[in-house]
């Protein structure tokens, strides 16, 4: 097994994962992807990213209600591989990307109200009509 270099920071060891983004357009949607490999910060920083632009535009779409969901836990199963990774092999620099806030510490966490609210709203006309 050969050791990977980060894409972005060139720091080692670093895990050959793909990130996915979803945006729902009520008729349309666009996919991103991010491939790596990343080292654990890097690899933290893209899927906060990513993981937050789906949070906040991916569910407005019928179809897209159910993909956000899919990819945000597909995302969330790639994450462990990066956030297990030992400490890289020299320290940060210049390149390496800033993790910032933890995704349910970010404002885009609030995207996690669309689905609650319209799982309340399907329940309670439910049980109403």
């Amino acid at each position: 097994m050969s050791e990977s270099s980060c894409r972005v920071c060139y720091r080692m060891p670093a895990a050959n994962v793909s990130f996915h983004g979803h945006e729902g357009l009520l008729v349309l949607m666009r996919f991103s992807r991010m491939d790596g490999p990343f080292c654990r910060q890097c690899g933290l920083a893209v899927y906060r990213e990513i993981s937050a632009h789906t949070l906040l535009r991916g569910w407005w779409g019928i179809a897209s209600l159910f993909i956000t969901a899919g990819v945000l836990i597909l995302n969330t199963a790639r994450r462990a591989r990066v956030a297990l990774l030992p400490d890289p092999d020299r320290p940060a620099n210049d390149r390496t990307l800033d993790p910032g806030k933890p995704l349910l510490d970010r404002t885009a966490a609030y995207g996690l109200l669309v689905p609650a609210l319209l799982i309340i709203y399907v329940a309670f006309n439910a049980s109403h009509s």
